[in-house]
């Protein structure tokens, strides 16, 4: 998987970075949905409403470049984030991914003696996140 975060102050410097080097990643999709029982009806039905997207990302911290502190300023900001995501960049360049502002809900930072600074952080979705080249 490759996630991507917008970055940049104005319009002229906004790009999607990669956070950091991920070393596993996550997407769920969950629809979630409405009962609903009338005369007609052999029970209740279900019917789909509204869905909710989370990424959780574990990536090697890394120093110089977008990392933790980059993603703590947003979460401490509480302002939503615009994030691209898809299985690679192939599939980027073939421009089929998903996108759509998140929330960070959790950040969390281990640095532990012998192994390498990891940060994980799991997004969730503002507002249901569009489908791009999948038609």
């Amino acid at each position: 998987m490759l996630v991507s975060i917008l970055v940049g102050e104005t319009e002229d410097d906004q790009e999607f970075v990669p956070i950091a080097h991920q070393t596993e990643c996550s997407i769920e999709h969950k629809t979630n949905f409405r009962e609903r029982r009338t005369k007609d009806t052999k029970g209740k039905e279900r019917f789909p409403d509204e869905t909710d997207s989370t990424i959780s990302v574990s990536a090697l911290n890394v120093y110089g470049e977008y990392s933790y502190f980059d993603l703590r300023k947003i979460q401490v900001s509480r302002k939503a984030v615009l994030i691209q995501y898809c299985m690679d960049s192939a599939t980027l360049s073939s421009g089929k991914y998903e996108e759509g502002w998140f929330y960070i809900e959790s950040l969390k930072r281990s640095d532990n003696e012998g192994d390498d600074s990891k940060v994980d952080v799991t997004f969730v979705q503002k507002e249901e996140p569009k489908l791009e080249g999948v038609g």
